[in-house]
């Protein structure tokens, strides 16, 4: 049991199973200095017992809190709880997003289009003394000595510090990162702790150095992916093209010769194959690149390229003009291609995706997690990774390069038999052999007997767009009278948004949204209640075995031995299919179904990458129409 020095940071009356059991762990292994990988299921109520857990250490050991999360909403959710435990004791905690999503100043806001560009074109509107938001927050800190007070009594989520903010017209983005030493939680983005231009800087600006600060990773199977998307670099061929035209306008014949050579190597090499993705040997594309515009010192060129760019940027912001350079850009990605240059944990590609087959991008893909996740790991007091899908722990530490000894723990569900009923529907598939036009109508059949069996709303999450559009060319759209929301590829936020809150306020109606597993609609929201009362998993989504795929796995292999395939394929997959699983029970008093519409779940192997929550109840359905049906009738019925 915790004890009441423990005990006092937990604000509810009665504990969920499993709940102290956490917080007790926490407290013992992170205060000694660990590591540790938890496994529990959606509703445990992770994120109240981690702070109830890891608070008493910032009082007894003066170490840092950083709680890190994906989505907006998550980091929300850690200042809604904190501000229940500082009900009964004195705490303070702010959100820190990123500079580009907080931004008041329009300049910033409209023009910003990467975390980069955001931060230079910051840093020089300031230094300027041209952003008035930066101008109000040091005046105010100035007149008002306790300025700083109203805004850390109470914990604030993201958007209720803006507003406050936006009232008194100061930046948010700079006022919270000067809160960082002030007060005792922080929740921030992946981005800000693992992207090494931006780490350093939080670090600085936070108070406790990294060697005493514990950091908390919610949803932490999410790591791996986020670490290789930090460090990979993608350069369009448009915007090689802009480069070659603005070194003409601004007279910069080197710049010009470079962007010329090469896009013509690009075209070139793409011309010699006749693949979507085309690996190739940086080094030996580099030394020709060099040996045609006789270049002595590549990394002497690059960086007086990014002097140039920057020089343009200031150039246009003081004539207030769009601060775009694209020389800038293309000296950024050339930065990573220096470092990446000679590393075997990562890959060069050139990707073919217009038309004809026309290159369009120039790609530095990251291989190994590590590259992000070993600096901050290795060098942080400790460290606990939560999440309702991380099982086999050891594939984690693996990963993300925890070290041997770390502590793993997998704790019970919060449901009873009775809340939760996941089922495998047999004899369909969406194996590329089988995809079939009779496939797709037989998969249409069984989900028509999920939304004639359930009472409210149903999630059918697929394992691609190519997939959803042969079921809605199958019929899809016909199967049910009720209202269909169908996820598209590249709607907005905002424009996603809208479509959510609209399937969730037809819950009570009963409608109907298809989405993509992996996407944001199937990880990154909760539907509690009955705004998705079914689940269907339609498919296993193992990603197309494209070059970059089985360089990944290949790469892992080698790292990994006997383990390449598991890391770099299967695995991804199970884990985005359990993330959506876990869509219909988000709340303690939940009760939902969880439908897997393909045989291969019902092997050994996929069974052995479920989590522990949804194997413990796991059943199978015949092939015969109207036996799914059955089930969730009599699943629905008991009440």
């Amino acid at each position: 049991m915790c004890s009441n020095h423990t005990q006092r940071y937990f604000p509810y009356t009665s504990p969920r199973p499993g709940q102290l059991s956490l917080v007790q762990a926490i407290q013992d292994d992170l205060g000694a200095g660990k590591h540790l990988c938890v496994e529990a299921a959606n509703g445990f109520g992770k994120t109240i017992a981690a702070l109830s857990g890891v608070l008493p250490l910032h009082k007894k050991k003066s170490l840092g809190i950083v709680y890190v999360a994906r989505t907006h909403k998550q980091l929300d959710r850690v200042m809604q709880e904190l501000r229940l435990i500082t009900e009964s004791t004195s705490l303070n905690g702010v959100v820190l997003r990123g500079r580009a999503s907080t931004c008041l100043n329009p300049i910033v806001r409209k023009y910003a289009a990467s975390a980069q560009l955001a931060m230079f074109i910051c840093s020089q509107l300031k230094r300027a003394g041209r952003c008035e938001y930066y101008q109000n927050l040091i005046r105010k800190k100035k007149i008002e000595q306790n300025y700083f007070n109203k805004f850390y009594q109470t914990p604030l989520t993201g958007l209720e510090f803006r507003k406050k903010c936006e009232s008194d017209k100061v930046c948010p983005y700079e006022l919270s990162k000067r809160l960082l030493p002030l007060v005792t939680v922080v929740a921030t983005t992946y981005f800000q702790i693992f992207d090494p231009h931006i780490s350093n800087m939080f670090f600085e600006a936070f108070g406790h150095p990294l060697s005493h600060t514990i950091l908390i990773l919610d949803e932490a199977h999410n790591l791996p992916r986020i670490a290789v998307e930090l460090a990979s670099a993608r350069l369009s061929l448009a915007s090689i093209k802009q480069s070659n035209k603005e070194a003409n306008r601004y007279d910069l014949s080197p710049i010009k010769q470079f962007a010329l050579t090469l896009e013509h190597n690009i075209q070139q090499l793409a011309g010699s194959y006749s693949e979507q993705e085309i690996r190739f040997d940086p080094v030996e594309f580099t030394s020709q690149l060099c040996q045609v515009l006789k270049i002595n010192n590549f990394n002497n060129f690059v960086e007086i390229m990014l002097q140039t760019g920057s020089k343009v940027l200031n150039q246009l912001l003081n004539e207030g003009k769009p601060p775009i350079s694209y020389i800038h850009s293309l000296a950024r990605f050339f930065i990573n291609w220096c470092y990446f240059l000679k590393r075997k944990d990562a890959a060069f590609f050139i990707t073919q995706n217009g038309p004809n087959h026309s290159p369009t991008y120039l790609e530095i893909v990251a291989l190994d997690p590590r590259i992000a996740t070993t600096p901050i790991l290795k060098s942080c007091y400790a460290s606990a990774h939560l999440s309702g899908t991380l099982e086999p722990t050891s594939a984690h530490i693996d990963l993300v390069g925890l070290p041997k000894e770390t502590v793993s723990l997998n704790l019970p569900s919060p449901f009873t038999q009775n809340q939760i009923f996941p089922i495998i529907s047999l004899g369909v598939t969406t194996a590329m052999k089988y995809r079939t036009p009779q496939m797709y109508k037989k998969i249409n059949r069984r989900i028509l007997e999920v939304c004639q069996a359930t009472p409210h709303n149903v999630g059918v999450f697929v394992p691609s767009y190519s997939v959803l559009q042969s079921l809605l060319e199958a019929g899809l759209d016909k199967v049910s009278n009720r209202d269909l929301f169908i996820e598209k590829p590249n709607l907005s936020s905002s424009e996603n948004d809208s479509l959510i809150q609209k399937f969730k306020r037809r819950a009570h109606a009963g409608a109907m949204l298809i989405g993509v597993l992996g996407g944001r609609n199937s990880e990154g929201e909760d539907y509690p209640g009955i705004e998705m009362e079914t689940v269907v998993v339609v498919g296993v989504p193992y990603a197309r075995p494209t070059p970059k795929e089985m360089t990944r796995i290949a790469y892992f292999e080698s790292q990994f031995p006997r383990k390449g395939r598991l890391y770099g394929y299967q695995l991804p997959a199970l884990r985005s299919a359990s993330q959506a699983a876990g869509r219909s029970v988000r709340k303690l008093e939940d009760r939902g179904a969880i439908v897997f519409l393909d045989d291969r779940y019902a092997t050994p192997l996929c069974q052995r990458l479920l989590p522990k929550w949804i194997n413990e109840n796991l059943r199978g359905s015949n092939n015969a129409d109207g036996v799914l049906y059955t089930h969730l009738k009599n699943f629905y019925s008991v009440t």
